[in-house]
């Protein structure tokens, strides 16, 4: 209730005598009215109002944040807006709020503004004790109905923080489809002003900054605007926070709350920010721990997504994955009907069990293994084809619920579907029984996209709602039914707006890791896009959301897209992005076809238990990424639970960099020495007192922890091969020896002679007898193709490993051979070959796989048959009880239908198969139109040594084709292979024959 002073005072300020009257209500939060003047403060802040002008200041020890800020509305159809400066009369108030889960001992001070047009502007603030921020909400009243698009709490020409040399704005997009970005405050880049949820402005040398955002999103959507300071350093030129997104009517119309703060160092306003937020809307609380496991998105999409693709993934991952705490499986898009009818393909997955959806078979299956099951749906969305399909337990079609624009026409999403309308009971009915399917079948996670497309504006069938209430009654439906469920079932939401945050547990924090991005002139890879969102993120992990969710992991990206796979650089770069980003980590990889060295990273115990902390890593420094076109921020930081710091560091530039970490920025003292360790290679780096200092020769990552106890690792393994005789198949020119591969510099390299592309080798010679079971080879591009590692038996090279790639730094483990030289022999390559650095290791417990089984240096030829019922096995003997690789030489002819499918089976005496020990596919898009290695990683255990063992070759989904679109292999009837044939089945695999007299055999290795 507004505070009067009293009788006597009354009369004299009626005489002229007008006198300061302070009303204290709490320690630390004062409001004082000196006659049009009102002060409030809470120790951190003050705010000044002038009741004569309805405009004030906000300030901060001794800055003025916001210099004359005024509240505004606006009436829709109307380009007016309507001022708290206006002609009115003014009066200011203030009520005791108590303490809450905001603060302690607050006041919400009430300034109104009875304007002479008609109408009152109401702008609340409510103030806590000595906390750096104070929230605020406005209402606009009208004897008569008003409908508004516009409410704007606090506007002003002008932002300033304290003096600094590196000023900045930090925004916030829409949904996840676009990206975070930081400018400097005169020279906004390709951010256009606009930023939504939440941002600040700040100094990232002193790290003093202003933060602003929403408080609650209940009935509009919240943004900032910003204006560019007319200098480097200087005032933003404009700002506020402000509400818009459709239309509210009444006599009364309020906005959301918003939250503005000033802090000494931004990144903890932010996080406070996030924090607070939850207080508002909670976000749903989740106890099973971090998402860890499998997601189909990169690997099989769309008309690859079948129950012939994804059974095998799911052994692979019970089998190789599970023990390293990987838990889900989960299908995203293309196993469904389509976007309005969420129920299984049946062309891709077949009735498995009598009786039983596939759904509910797969999830069934997936249980089995111990595992748990997602799935994705887009909820918000219909495709044409569905439009006039009437809506199950419904009484109206599709199109009858589609949201209509202002014209009466359907609104159409930017994927080319039609945006259902959420306040209409069709939609609604839809939605329901959309994902109780789910729950019946058993799913364990549910990823929800497209969101954005419930958020649209048009005509709503309850007319009242604008587009966030509507999308707040679809989210509350999924919410709701999944609350219900009485099993714990996950809600990751993608491509939708950082707020509001009740309706799930996790969220996406950037576009798909495949999709780069253009912004402030700078070109940006999509790992490196995801990068930069995560790093801007960080904040809302553990407040906003309980998870964030980095996208997916890769190490490889073969399937799906077979011509860009990633060098080991590149995983690592990403693999930072996602280990750091704070709540997920779903891999998605044909596991199958993973290399061993990159299969390490998914395998990697350490950074495993660093994703599931549930923590995100902050940004040492925030670079100006994305709107002011600079590379993602290189140093990100969390502290573990023991109390080290994990420090992410990532060189983006192309070029080399040497990268200092200061211990002081991360809270670490700068006079105790600390243990520093690399949890990518699990050796320690030493001791270091203050900083540590990490050199990169080209784009590269990796992640350091540092200790204040003695972590026990062992050194890195010293390399053998420098300094000793290095000799070449050709010579490039001076410059390029072949001694320039071993003399430890990343700025010289071996380069075969011009033209010489294919059977050029590098060989280190020891000059003893040397036992080694490590090479690593560092190329200069992706040149190689096709390539054997050997090592000298005294009279001849013995292949040790085959491959097909090398890249930026490949690291070949293999059981230890003792030899004086060590070869790398490359068969083929798209140009000339070129190696930075051959190095060889004796590394303590290490071993890996070696050729055991192995014909692929006889000649050969190809042929192309695979398809339908016709199916080719290759008959082998293991001299171990181990098959961790086979190699196949395969091809395509044209565009194959479906995958090739591999499969390793134990055989009779008869040698036909009996049981099915490993089975996997591989894409057509992954498959060269020539015969070439590929390798498949079965990791098998348990086989009975020189027992009968066949690869099986197959493509049932493939079908007839005039153009003879198949899979081919290599054959030779020489029987270059003495302990097994080639058979032939041409009916699925119910009988087989064994052709040309056992003479036939195809080309492949087998390792142990």
């Amino acid at each position: 209730m507004k505070k009067y002073v009293g009788l006597m005072l009354i009369v004299f300020m009626l005489l002229g005598g007008l006198l300061p009257v302070p009303v204290s209500y709490a320690a630390s939060v004062s409001i004082t009215q000196t006659g049009q003047v009102v002060t409030a403060t809470n120790g951190a802040l003050t705010i000044t109002y002038d009741l004569s002008t309805g405009r004030g200041n906000l300030s901060s020890a001794g800055v003025t944040i916001l210099a004359n800020f005024y509240s505004d509305y606006a009436v829709s159809g109307s380009a007016t807006r309507i001022n708290s400066y206006d002609p009115a009369a003014r009066t200011a108030s203030w009520t005791s709020i108590g303490s809450d889960e905001y603060g302690t001992g607050g006041y919400k001070l009430t300034l109104t503004s009875n304007l002479n047009s008609g109408s009152t502007i109401v702008l609340n603030i409510y103030l806590y004790a000595d906390i750096p921020y104070f929230l605020t909400d406005m209402q606009v009243q009208k004897g008569t109905s008003q409908t508004l698009d516009f409410l704007e709490p606090i506007a002003s020409q002008n932002l300033a923080i304290a003096a600094g040399s590196n000023k900045k704005v930090f925004t916030t997009p829409f949904t996840n489809n676009n990206d975070f970005g930081v400018a400097p405050v005169n020279a906004f880049g390709s951010f256009t002003g606009t930023s939504y949820w939440v941002t600040s402005v700040f100094d990232d040398t002193t790290k003093n900054g202003f933060v602003a955002g929403a408080a609650t999103v209940k009935n509009w959507v919240s943004a900032q605007y910003l204006a560019p300071a007319s200098s480097a350093n200087g005032n933003l030129t404009g700002f506020s926070v402000y509400n818009n997104g459709g239309k509210q009517s009444g006599t009364s119309v309020s906005s959301d709350k918003f939250f503005l703060g000033y802090y000494a160092d931004y990144r903890t306003g932010l996080e406070e920010f996030g924090a607070k937020y939850n207080v508002g809307e909670p976000h749903l609380t989740w106890s099973s721990g971090v998402p860890v496991g499998y997601n189909s998105w990169y690997a099989l999409r769309f008309d690859d997504l079948t129950a012939e693709n994804m059974y095998p993934l799911v052994d692979y991952v019970a089998n190789n994955m599970q023990s390293k705490g990987y838990q889900y499986v989960n299908l995203d898009a293309g196993w469904e009907m389509g976007d309005g009818d969420w129920t299984p393909n049946a062309a891709k997955w077949p009735v498995k069990v009598a009786g039983e959806n596939p759904m509910k078979s797969f999830t069934n299956y997936v249980h089995s293994k111990g595992l748990k099951a997602g799935t994705y749906i887009n909820p918000f969305s219909v495709e044409s084809s569905f439009l006039d399909t009437t809506i199950p337990n419904a009484s109206y079609t599709f199109r009858q619920a589609v949201l209509r624009d202002t014209s009466g026409a359907l609104k159409t999403t930017y994927i080319g579907t039609y945006a259902l309308d959420t306040t209409h009971p069709g939609t609604q009915q839809y939605l329901r029984d959309s994902i109780q399917r789910y729950i019946d079948w058993g799913f364990d996670y549910i990823k929800a996209d497209f969101l954005d497309f419930g958020l649209y504006e048009g005509n709503h069938y309850d007319s009242t709602k604008n587009g966030m209430q509507a999308y707040r009654l679809g989210m509350g439906i999924i919410k709701d039914k999944v609350l219900a469920a009485g099993r714990p079932i996950f809600i990751d939401e993608s491509i939708s707006p950082l707020l509001p945050a009740a309706f799930a547990h996790g969220r996406r924090l950037g576009c798909d890791t495949e999709l780069g991005v253009t912004g402030g002139g700078t070109t940006y890879t999509g790992y490196e896009r995801q990068a930069f969102n995560a790093a801007a993120s960080w904040f809302s992990n553990g407040t906003i959301w309980q998870y964030n969710d980095g996208d997916m992991e890769m190490v490889d990206n073969l399937s799906g897209n077979g011509s860009n796979r990633y060098d080991k650089n590149q995983a690592r770069l990403l693999t930072n992005a996602v280990a750091l980003a704070g709540g997920h980590w779903l891999v998605s990889e044909q596991l199958s076809a993973v290399p061993d060295d990159k299969m390490d990273i998914l395998r990697n115990s350490k950074l495993l238990q660093i994703s599931q902390l549930g923590k995100a890593a902050k940004p040492v420094s925030m670079t100006n990424f994305y709107a002011g076109g600079e590379h993602s921020p290189s140093q990100l930081y969390l502290t573990d639970t023991n109390g080290d710091r994990i420090v992410g560091l990532s060189n983006w530039a192309s070029t080399a960099a040497s990268m200092t970490v200061t211990f002081a920025d991360l809270g670490l003292s700068a006079t105790t020495p600390y243990y520093v360790s690399d949890l990518y290679k699990g050796i320690s780096l030493g001791t270091f007192t203050g900083s540590y200092t990490q050199n990169f020769a080209d784009a590269d990552a990796t992640m350091i922890a540092i200790s204040a106890a003695n972590p026990s690792l062992p050194s890195a393994p010293v390399n053998i091969s420098l300094g000793k005789t290095a000799t070449a198949s050709s010579l490039w020119s001076a410059g390029y020896e072949a001694s320039k591969a071993n003399d430890g510099s990343m700025a010289t390299r071996w380069n075969s002679a011009s033209g010489q592309v294919s059977n050029q080798w590098l060989e280190i010679n020891f000059g003893t007898s040397t036992t080694v079971n490590r090479a690593t080879l560092k190329e200069y591009g992706q040149r190689a193709t096709q390539y054997q590692l050997q090592a000298w038996n005294g009279s001849s090279y013995v292949n040790l490993v085959n491959g097909n790639r090398l890249g930026f730094e490949k690291e070949i483990n293999f059981a230890a051979v003792t030899t004086t030289k060590l070869r790398i022999n490359i068969q083929y390559a798209s140009v000339e070959p070129s190696i930075f650095e051959f190095e060889a290791f004796q590394v303590s417990g290490n071993s890996g796989a070696v050729v055991d089984q192995d014909d692929s240096g006889a000649s050969f030829s190809p042929y192309h048959d695979l398809r339908g019922q016709i199916q080719r096995m290759q008959v082998f003997k293991p001299s171990t009880s181990n098959v961790p690789r086979i190699d196949i030489y395969s091809y395509k002819n044209g565009s194959p239908k479906g995958p090739l499918t591999i499969d390793i089976v134990a055989l009779d005496a008869s040698l036909n198969p009996t049981s099915r020990l490993f089975t996997t596919t591989i894409l057509p898009v992954n498959f060269p139109t020539t015969v070439s290695l590929i390798p498949i990683y079965t990791r098998l255990t348990g086989l009975t040594a020189n027992g009968n063992y066949g690869i099986i070759l197959r493509s049932p989904s493939t079908v007839e084709s005039a153009a003879n679109n198949y899979f081919g292999m290599a054959y030779s009837d020489s029987n270059p292979y003495a302990n097994g044939m080639e058979r032939l089945s041409i009916d699925g695999g119910v009988t087989w024959t064994t052709e040309n007299s056992g003479n036939r055999d195809l080309q492949f290795t087998v390792y142990k």
